[in-house]
C-alpha cells in the first residue's frame, strides 16, 4: 500500500515539474515583450498538454486552461506580471478555506482523505483521526498562505516576470514535496505496530 502511494507521489512530482514549463516559457518570452510571452506560454502549454493528456487527460486540460486564462489576464491588463495574479488569488482562497475549515473543526482535507483512504472514513466520530486530518490540513494551509504572502509581496514590489517565475517554481514543487512528506508521516504515524513489551523472566522464590 505505502509503496504504491510513494510511487504515485513520485509521478505527481514529475507531473508538477512538467507543468511548470509553460511558466518558464512565458517568463523567458516576456523578455521580448508581452505578445511573445503569450505565444511562448500558450505554445508550451499546448505541447505539455498533448503529452500529458495520454496519461492524465483531465489535469492536462485543466493546466492548459489555467495557462490560457493567466495569459488572457496579462493581455487584458497589459501587464506581463499579471500572468501570476490568478495563482496568487487561488493560493489565498485555498489558505482561507483551510483556515476556515480548521476553525469550524471540519478540516477540509478530511473529506479528500476519507474518499481515498479507508482509515479516514470515520474521522467525524474518531477524534484521533480527526486530529491527524486537521494537522495535514494545517500543513497545506501554511503552504498556500506562504505562497500567497511571498508571491503577493513580490508582485506588489514590482518584481519582473523572471523573478516571479523563479519564486513560483521554488514555492511549487520543492515546497509541495516537503508538505507531502510531512503529510504522509502524519497519516501513517500510528500504522506501525507497537513493540510488544518484554516480559521479565519470573524469579523463583525458594
Amino acid at each position: 500500500m505505502l509503496t504504491d502511494d510513494f510511487a504515485l507521489l513520485r509521478k505527481s512530482r514529475a507531473d508538477a515539474l512538467v507543468a511548470s514549463l509553460p511558466t518558464v516559457a512565458y517568463a523567458a518570452g516576456a523578455i521580448a515583450g508581452l505578445r511573445v510571452a503569450a505565444y511562448a506560454g500558450i505554445g508550451c502549454a499546448l505541447v505539455v498538454c498533448a503529452f500529458a493528456a495520454r496519461r492524465r487527460p483531465m489535469p492536462a486540460v485543466a493546466g492548459l486552461l489555467g495557462v490560457i486564462f493567466a495569459v488572457l489576464v496579462a493581455l487584458i491588463t497589459r501587464r506581463p506580471t499579471a500572468f501570476f495574479l490568478p495563482g496568487i488569488a487561488i493560493n489565498a482562497a485555498l489558505a482561507a478555506a483551510g483556515a476556515a475549515s480548521l476553525i469550524a473543526r471540519r478540516p477540509v482535507l478530511a473529506y479528500t482523505l476519507a474518499a481515498v483512504w479507508p482509515k479516514f472514513a470515520g474521522w467525524r466520530t474518531d477524534a484521533r483521526v480527526r486530529r491527524i486530518a486537521a494537522a495535514i490540513t494545517g500543513v497545506w494551509s501554511v503552504v498556500f498562505a506562504l505562497r500567497f504572502v511571498v508571491m503577493g509581496a513580490c508582485y506588489v514590489a514590482g518584481a519582473q516576470p523572471s523573478v516571479l517565475a523563479v519564486v513560483k517554481i521554488v514555492l511549487g514543487l520543492p515546497l509541495a514535496a516537503v508538505a507531502l512528506a510531512i503529510s504522509m508521516r502524519l497519516a501513517t504515524s500510528d500504522d506501525e505496530p507497537a513493540e510488544e513489551p518484554h516480559n521479565e523472566p519470573a524469579t523463583s522464590v525458594s
